[in-house]
């Protein structure tokens, strides 16, 4: 008797062909076939599966080409100011992305719907480049354009005055001019 959720029997053969293609992710593997990654590696094991090394993409080079390049930056040396303006440079270029794919959607769908001979990855692709996703992304970073804008903008007057404080010694900062106060008592 299967303890599966749906009692439906479990395609150990599939999940082998996956395994040893080595291409998805054994997380991905067992979302996708309704078991746990455990019993997928326990299995493996027991059978003695071994996992091909995973192609390189057309991408993977110039992947491994920028890892090697990043630079970092220590935490204490990074201004709020850089990182804003990184952040929408990055928003930016995703939103340019994003204007690409809405320009190409017709021809994205042909050539899915041409290329792609697996029904499942067909369906994945086609919701990946749909209007609800798109739509989804653009608020995405709208959201993040905005806070980033938000982290960006200048300190109010208590904060710039609290600064100027410290920044002369604290409580004995030079006082502000007085202030007119009127009781109507």
């Amino acid at each position: 008797m299967s303890k599966h959720k749906n009692d439906k029997p479990i395609d150990w053969v599939g999940i082998e062909r996956d395994y040893r293609a080595g291409v998805m992710g054994i997380r991905e593997i067992a979302r996708w076939y309704g078991v746990s990654d455990t019993a997928i590696h326990k299995r493996a094991k027991a059978d003695g599966w071994t996992r091909k090394e995973a192609p390189k993409g057309p991408f993977q080079e110039l992947r491994e080409q920028r890892a090697v390049s990043i630079e970092i930056i220590p935490p204490a040396s990074v201004k709020p100011e850089d990182l804003s303006d990184r952040g929408r440079a990055i928003a930016a270029r995703m939103m340019d992305e994003l204007e690409a794919v809405t320009a190409h959607v017709g021809d994205l769908e042909d050539m899915i719907c041409d290329e792609e001979s697996d029904p499942r990855r067909r369906q994945a692709l086609l919701k990946a480049i749909s209007l609800g996703e798109r739509a989804s992304t653009l608020k995405n970073l709208s959201t993040a354009i905005k806070t980033l804008n938000e982290a960006a903008t200048p300190e109010g007057k208590k904060a710039q005055k609290q600064a100027a404080a410290e920044k002369v010694g604290g409580r004995f900062a030079a006082p502000s001019a007085p202030k007119l106060v009127v009781s109507n008592k």
